[in-house]
């Protein structure tokens, strides 16, 4: 079960949120279930308003193989599996599975506190840009939000 909330995850952890903006990579490591409640939150947050949005994971069992991705994210009549890593953890096995499993998924992607970069099937985001995930519609909006809030 993941909390949602990541500021009440944090608190209740006692995580100290000044050093996560100053050491982002030696802070996040073991903090997968924090980290990973952060972007559920975010891809909820840039869902569609008029639609019901719920979160997603793939798990598979298989004898002596055992795999899970994070998340199931819809972008127009794709399913996208997201991974998301809190360290510098370059494993994406579960990932590559879920690709080998569906041919019809174009792509999946890494969130991780590595930098952006396209490796194959695999396309990896850094923490930061997971608003990258939102409609093109939203992404008008917070333009819009952030510049009549915010004006140069």
């Amino acid at each position: 079960m993941i909390l949602l909330d990541s500021a009440i995850s944090q608190t209740a952890l006692g995580f100290d949120l000044a050093a996560w903006l100053l050491r982002p990579k030696q802070e996040f490591i073991n903090k997968g279930a924090v980290v990973e409640a952060f972007i559920g939150q975010e891809i909820l947050a840039y869902s569609l308003p008029i639609t019901k949005s719920d979160l997603y994971y793939w798990h598979r069992e298989a004898r002596a193989s055992q795999a899970e991705v994070d998340y199931l994210y819809q972008r127009e009549s794709d399913i996208i599996p997201i991974e998301v890593k809190s360290g510098s953890g370059t494993s994406l096995k579960s990932l590559h599975l879920f690709l080998q499993e569906h041919i019809r998924t174009p792509y999946g992607i890494r969130i991780s506190t590595h930098n952006y970069s396209h490796h194959g099937q695999i396309h990896s985001l850094p923490l930061y840009a997971t608003l990258s995930l939102a409609s093109s519609e939203q992404k008008t909006a917070m333009r819009w939000l952030c510049q009549t809030h915010h004006p140069k």
